[in-house]
């Protein structure tokens, strides 16, 4: 009794330190799952516990790269996917580590054979597949679709804007992504297309009895994305992160499953479409128009970010703006014809003030300053 109890104490205090650090409820529970694995495992295979296996491993009766081993072939027959065992894999090697054990990269390297993970091919999403899943969606999930493919952010990111976070001012639209709802816990912005824009306020008008022009003290601190159900009552929901994500990503696969031509699947079984598909969506559109560096900046992969902040604020926008058209989904064909068009017209207009200009100096003609 006493033993499963100091295990359970330095299982918490494991947890609790890994919380610590990244505020992930998510890696928690996949640590947890991990933990819960290998106990089931030394069970059947070692018939022991975690607190036997540390001490025979730390008194070298038992090899840890061998534990280590055979634990992932359990997973592995158990039809753990190798993306799963390499998730359960990392909260392992945490926890041992934690526990006083040392494991070297390179010996772990040689010592341990870990399954890959293959990497398979996903349908593209096109303008024409996202207009047709947000003609018949909830007024939620269309702004929802709309705010993430013009801004590139995470679900997980969407769900817990504020009203605060959003500059309504600014020409595009800025979002502030806060550090403690950023993936990798940095802060950053981005914008929304005008579309995604009126999109939002009239979500916000209909569901928050929101004023445009108005300060809106009242809704400062407002999860937007969260449950709507209750607002107008003057109940403001209980937040869940969780739940909120849930609740948008049920309705996106309600709205799919309706439409058979976009019930897509990926060669790896998942759909098509989803919300991180969105997000793929952005880049792909935003990388072609304005450089792969601004979107993964715009994104929030932090590689790209100490660039992107190098840029004078006037420039983040206008490039942004450069790029609305190709991000605008509504009409987007006759923009895109306009754009075309626009674009022919001032290369034959440059071509002929160029002609003329020669034909000037060739005559001796002085050239007006223009």
């Amino acid at each position: 009794m006493l033993v499963a109890q100091s295990t359970e104490q330095i299982t918490k205090q494991f947890l609790d330190s890994m919380y610590l650090i990244s505020h992930s409820d998510k890696t928690i529970t996949t640590y947890k799952t991990a933990l819960n694995h290998f106990k089931k495992f030394l069970e059947l295979q070692y018939s022991c516990n975690e607190s036997d296996i540390i001490e025979e491993i730390k008194s070298e009766k038992t090899n840890v790269y061998t534990v280590v081993q055979d634990f992932i072939i359990y997973l592995d027959q158990k039809h753990i996917r190798p993306r799963g065992i390499h998730s359960y894999l990392s909260g392992l090697k945490g926890f041992l580590r934690y526990t006083g054990i040392k494991i070297n990269s390179d010996d772990f390297k040689h010592a341990v054979k870990i399954p890959k993970v293959r990497k398979t091919r996903e349908i593209p999403l096109t303008k024409e597949m996202i207009l047709r899943v947000m003609r018949n969606s909830s007024p939620k999930l269309q702004t929802a679709i709309l705010v993430c493919t013009s801004s590139g952010l995470r679900i997980g990111e969407l769900v817990q804007l504020k009203l605060s976070d959003i500059d309504f001012k600014s020409n595009p639209t800025k979002i502030n992504i806060r550090a403690e709802i950023a993936k990798g816990s940095m802060s950053r912005e981005t914008f929304i297309t005008t579309e995604a824009t009126c999109a939002l306020q009239d979500y916000l008008k209909r569901y928050f009895e929101w004023m445009e022009n108005e300060s809106n003290l009242h809704l400062q601190e407002t999860m937007i994305f969260g449950r709507i159900s209750e607002v107008k009552t003057g109940n403001t929901p209980e937040f869940s992160l969780d739940s909120a994500k849930q609740i948008l990503q049920l309705s996106l696969h309600k709205q799919i499953e309706n439409i058979p031509e976009l019930n897509l699947k990926n060669e790896n079984g998942i759909s098509a479409i989803h919300f991180h598909a969105l997000r793929k969506y952005f880049r792909t559109t935003l990388g072609n128009a304005c450089g792969r560096d601004y979107a993964e900046a715009l994104m929030g992969h932090s590689f790209y970010m100490d660039t992107y902040y190098q840029l004078p604020e006037e420039k983040k926008k206008q490039m942004y703006l450069d790029a609305e058209a190709q991000l605008t989904l509504s009409d987007f064909k006759a923009v895109e014809k306009n754009l075309k068009v626009l674009t022919a017209k001032n290369t034959h207009l440059e071509e002929k003030f160029n002609d003329l200009l020669s034909y000037l100096r060739t005559k001796s003609i002085e050239v007006p300053n223009l």
